[in-house]
């Protein structure tokens, strides 16, 4: 049994709240045990470099005959020797009762040779469609009473080429991240059933993924523990406790590019009784619940923490299809700072579906401070009784809450009793005080913050290059980017430099707005079907046609690439002549572009609108280019009063009786705007049973140009047609043309005789790079410039 010294003793606040540790064992500080064999380094580093003629030098099988023949509760000890002071190896497998320990000054340095990690050959190191290709460095299957200590360092060199290779684990991380693949790199320490295992005082520096997986065991203490790893390598999760329990992971140090403690119960089981206490978390994604809550979680206790520069503060995250029930945690006596995501507790982590249900109530938050502004999420999984979050907030402070966003949904928040300021509000929250709540005091955290404390001598680091920071918002709906919400991740976009979202395959149901000037929303994948943004509002339910959209384009300067925007309103709704507008897309951002992307509804499916001041005057039409598209509708189904042009897209009408492709407008004769559709294509669905107009008039002075377009013999010969005929002249002053019409619907001879058929000079100024050229000579068509990382 291990034993925790004084931990009442040297920490006095902590007993006015009745600490109670939820370890249900008694832990003290652990000691190194006896050596059964000291082995001595053989390896010089110089200045975290060892020589390529060195790195060949394998210690794997010295040191992995010393831990197999090593008598139970005994330690196979490396320490430095002189100058040498590296361990170089390949996989190891820890034994029952053995105790690996790394000396001071010494380093067991991980082979950049992929191919000794290898699964299967030449599984390990490349990027494919699934992972788990590799070995850990070292391993623990059945062996209890096991452990790892000594002040020296374990380093993985996640940041160091590959041998032969121009490319480092990390590298892999990073494009599998881009490409939406899967990387297959090594973890650092895999356990398995290790009754018993500690870390004490190790360094973990640079693990190529995750540092400590601990699964399936009772009995495991991290302390003293140091993880160093940069924040901007990917997937290196500090500790993750797997379906175990009596776990204590206590005055530790966490940086890292993850995850700094994560539970992740399985089917395997619970994570239970556990304790978190007195340790310090830098960088990272904070100290998590989930994603996979299925087997569930209780009795955590999070006891005496500092978060300072973590992407999260303290997190519980899961879905419909991975939950399990959270309970009986107390997070008591935490600062957090510098964290864009405080206090983060939502079973929407992912959008898919199941009836594992993410449930979490019977949590508790004691004389928590949070000391810089964020965005705080308190959701339930639904209003229904017993899905509802149920959260205790007791002395919680949030300060700068006026520059802080918050999403709060189906919550029971009890507070008090003593009353702090951070009271979420939102639809089905419900605020309680607790009986003889009062006043509280923010928790002093002056001196609780402290720097990393990092010894580069006696835990020595090897030689590598840091990631650079990518400042693209990784979206992904299975929960493996930086978001699952597009709009989060624009929520958390600068307000003025730009941002790129790089958005994986999927389907995203929400509703957009981009208020934020020079935003990019692109998707690796060139098949934009593959990955959907879409909703159901209507003008009848939503408070009319310009409160339907699905994405609401506000800002300049916005580009979108290889996706689907949709309006799925008449999936469920049929169309009727009143109430069933439902855009898909609102644009009246200036210098929008649009690749590669579909934009999908019926009536109504594109609005393009202009910048107006007050009574609709000194109205400026924005410009909008829209390439390689694909818009999809009925009636009226591209309309606005902006300066748009359609170029090489296909323009698709859906089942109807007939429709309309276009409705321009403008609000004076001398308003600078109108569409273009060059070198598009006119197609129809089978099911339309009417004439289809290449369009009609809004209001008066409207300005449509077709160029070098294929029409289809749904088109009317007359092409035009009044908005009402019989009842408006808006024909007269409409400035509809076209110029080299093809297809059996180009009936020349039987337009409307309002119809102007130009010259190829006329034409070539309804080019893109012409009409949307403006005072600023913008040329859409050019690739777009990047904003600054």
């Amino acid at each position: 049994m291990h034993t925790v010294r004084a931990l009442l003793v040297s920490f006095p606040f902590f007993v006015a709240f009745g600490l109670s540790a939820q370890d249900t064992r008694t832990v003290t500080e652990p000691q190194i045990p006896p050596a059964c064999v000291t082995l001595d380094a053989d390896i010089a580093s110089s200045q975290g470099s060892i020589a390529l003629a060195d790195e060949q030098k394998l210690s794997t099988v010295r040191i992995q005959d010393a831990m197999d023949h090593c008598v139970p509760g005994h330690a196979v000890v490396l320490r430095a020797h002189g100058r040498k002071n590296v361990f170089l190896t390949g996989p190891l497998t820890l034994r029952p009762g053995v105790t690996l320990v790394v000396g001071k000054n010494a380093a067991l340095v991980a082979s950049r040779d992929p191919r000794v990690y290898d699964l299967a050959p030449g599984s390990c190191g490349i990027v494919s469609m699934r992972r788990r290709g590799c070995k850990p460095l070292i391993s623990a299957s059945g062996a209890t009473n096991s452990g790892i200590m000594g002040e020296g360092s374990i380093d993985a060199r996640g940041g160091a080429n590959l041998l032969g290779q121009n490319v480092t684990w990390w590298d892999l991380a990073h494009e599998a991240k881009v490409k939406d693949l899967q990387q297959n790199v090594p973890s650092m320490i895999a356990l398995r059933h290790v009754d018993g295992f500690i870390l004490y005082k190790i360094t973990l520096r640079n693990s190529p993924g995750f540092h400590v997986a601990v699964n399936q065991t009772d009995g495991f203490t991290a302390w003293g523990v140091k993880i160093m790893t940069p924040k901007t390598a990917r997937n290196t999760d500090g500790i993750d406790p797997g379906s175990s329990k009596n776990i204590t992971i206590a005055y530790s140090y966490i940086h890292t590019g993850d995850d700094d403690v994560c539970l992740k119960p399985s089917g395997a089981g619970s994570v239970s009784n556990m304790s978190v206490l007195h340790d310090h978390f830098y960088s990272g994604h904070g100290m998590s619940i989930g994603s996979g809550t299925f087997g569930g979680v209780d009795h955590l206790l999070v006891e005496d923490l500092t978060i300072d520069g973590a992407d999260n503060g303290l997190r519980i995250k899961s879905d419909r299809s991975r939950g399990g029930l959270v309970h009986q945690v107390v997070y008591r006596n935490v600062c957090i700072r510098n964290v864009p995501n405080p206090l983060v507790f939502t079973p929407h982590y992912t959008t898919f579906t199941g009836d594992r249900l993410p449930i979490y109530n019977d949590i508790v938050l004691e004389n928590v401070h949070v000391l810089t502004p964020g965005a705080y999420t308190f959701l339930g999984l639904d209003s229904q009784p017993g899905h509802k979050l149920g959260i205790r907030l007791d002395n919680v402070f949030a300060d700068d809450q006026k520059d802080s966003l918050f999403y709060n949904q189906d919550a029971d928040i009890t507070l008090g009793p003593h009353l702090g300021n951070l009271v979420p509000k939102g639809e089905d929250v419900t605020d309680t005080e607790a009986p003889g709540a009062v006043p509280g005091q923010p928790l002093d955290c002056s001196a609780r913050f402290v720097p990393f404390p990092d010894d580069q001598k006696s835990a020595p680091e090897m030689a590598g290059k840091i990631p650079p920071e990518d400042k693209t918002l990784y979206v992904a709906a299975d929960g493996t980017g930086d978001y699952y919400s597009i709009q989060r991740a624009l929520d958390m976009a600068p307000k003025t430099g730009g941002a790129v979202l790089s958005v994986s395959p999927g389907v995203y149901r929400e509703v957009l707005t981009i208020d934020k000037p020079n935003i990019i929303i692109r998707s690796a994948n060139s098949d934009a079907s593959k990955t959907v943004i879409v909703n159901d509002r209507s003008a009848g339910q939503n408070g009319g046609t310009l409160h339907s959209a699905t994405v609401n384009v506000t800002a300049d300067h916005f580009r979108a690439e290889n996706i689907t925007i949709e309006n799925d309103f008449n999936r469920t709704h049929p169309q009727l002549p009143a109430g069933s507008q439902a855009l898909a897309i609102l644009v009246t951002g200036d210098r929008a572009v649009f690749h590669n992307v579909r934009l999908l509804g019926n009536q109504d499916t594109v609005y393009l609108g202009t910048h107006c001041g007050p009574d609709r005057q000194n109205c400026a039409a924005p410009r909008q280019y829209f390439s390689d598209c694909y818009v999809a509708g009925n009636v009226d189904f591209i309309f606005g009063d902006s300066k748009a042009v359609f170029e090489n897209c296909e323009i698709h009408s859906t089942p109807h009786d007939g429709g309309f492709i276009t409705a321009q407008s403008k609000h004076d004769p001398a308003q600078d705007s109108g569409f273009v559709l060059d070198h598009c294509r006119l197609t129809a669905d089978p099911g339309v049973s009417g004439p289809i107009y290449l369009g009609r008039p809004w209001r008066p002075y409207a300005t449509v140009v077709y160029m070098h377009t294929w029409m289809n013999d749904k088109i009317d010969p007359a092409g035009w047609r009044e908005w009402h005929p019989g009842e408006t002249h808006s024909l007269d002053t409409a400035y509809y043309a076209e110029f080299d019409s093809t297809g059996p619907g180009a009936h020349h001879d039987q337009r409307d005789p309002h119809t102007h058929f130009l010259t190829p000079e006329q034409a070539a100024q309804y080019e893109p790079q012409i009409f949307l050229r403006g005072a600023d000579n913008w040329n859409p068509t050019k690739p777009p410039a990047q904003p600054a990382q």
